[in-house]
């Protein structure tokens, strides 16, 4: 999942908070005219945008060398720059894999954390980026605005039961984000292996070719479907294994700092500590996840692979 968001990351040049505009109401002064004297053009003013909001987010990671540690270490310049080598790539390594985990938790009861896809994929009534899904009305479907479509009554992982939510997402384009519609699905290991069990023979799988990248997806109706062990649910057995449809260019990560060169003016790398034997090297990231249109996402939060 951290994959296919930090394709859409985006620099913001700060601001008291991660805001993006959307474009939730049609404008009602379009229509047919005669083209004549008699026609009485509307040029009142029309509301056509609300602002979305969220909270700056910050992170911080680093790694420590201490005076034992240089000690052992033998004396060439080469062993030196092997050990911060090594630190720094075991930093990085934990970074990614804390922010891949975060991506899908909840800022409600950790108001430091993301606004990851709890908050995202949050039921009716429920607040996001500062507006509930009775703020902005529905589409000409009668779906709300501003909430994914939410299933949390199908428990067998199926294609009969996984196609109808594709096809209706398929007909959902973003109209409060820029283009795109659906082109990924995620879900943990146990809910995929299921659908590929059930699969078996039939050919909806990709070819070798497209898996180079190293990602294990298959193909279901033209959107390809990925394991990521951080989403959702218990595996096997679970009632509770969510199957998320995303929409990605509704999906992106603002930064200001941590990403493309954009280091925070408080990044400092083999500090010495004033009263203790140990140099640090210290980084910091500041984003958050924003869902530019929740209305094109879906996902399905009660499949059980046992069933």
């Amino acid at each position: 999942m951290m994959k296919e968001v930090m394709k859409n990351k985006k620099y913001i040049a700060g601001g008291e908070r991660l805001t993006w505009a959307i474009n939730d109401n049609q404008m009602d002064n379009i229509g047919f005219i005669t083209g004549t004297a008699a026609d009485v053009i509307d040029t009142g003013t029309q509301r056509n945008m609300t602002n979305a909001e969220i909270d700056w987010k910050y992170l911080t990671a680093g790694f420590s060398i201490t005076l034992d540690e240089l000690n052992r270490t033998a004396d060439s310049p080469y062993a030196v720059s092997s050990l911060v080598t090594e630190k720094l790539k075991n930093m990085e390594g934990s970074l990614s894999e804390f922010i891949a985990a975060a991506l899908f938790a909840s800022a409600s009861g950790s108001p430091n954390a993301f606004n990851g896809f709890a908050d995202i994929f949050a039921a009716s009534g429920t607040a996001y980026a500062g507006l509930t899904d009775t703020d902005l009305g529905n589409d000409a479907a009668g779906d709300p605005l501003w909430l994914p479509q939410i299933d949390t009554t199908t428990n067998v992982v199926s294609y009969a039961n996984i196609s109808p939510v594709i096809t209706k997402l398929k007909t959902k384009k973003s109209t409060l984000a820029p283009g795109g519609s659906l082109d990924y699905m995620i879900s943990n290991s146990a809910t995929l292996s299921k659908f590929k069990t059930s699969q078996q023979g039939q050919q909806r799988f990709y070819a070798a070719k497209d898996l180079m990248s190293g990602f294990d997806g298959i193909n279901v109706d033209g959107v390809v479907w990925y394991a990521d062990d951080h989403a959702q649910g218990s595996g096997a057995g679970s009632t509770d294994n969510f199957l998320y449809f995303i929409n990605s260019k509704s999906m992106q990560f603002g930064y200001r700092y941590g990403f493309d060169g954009k280091k925070s003016p408080l990044d400092r790398k083999g500090y010495n500590l004033p009263n203790q034997p140990v140099m640090n090297d210290n980084r910091y990231i500041t984003g958050n996840i924003m869902c530019l249109d929740r209305r094109v996402n879906g996902v399905m939060k009660a499949l059980n692979p046992s069933a």
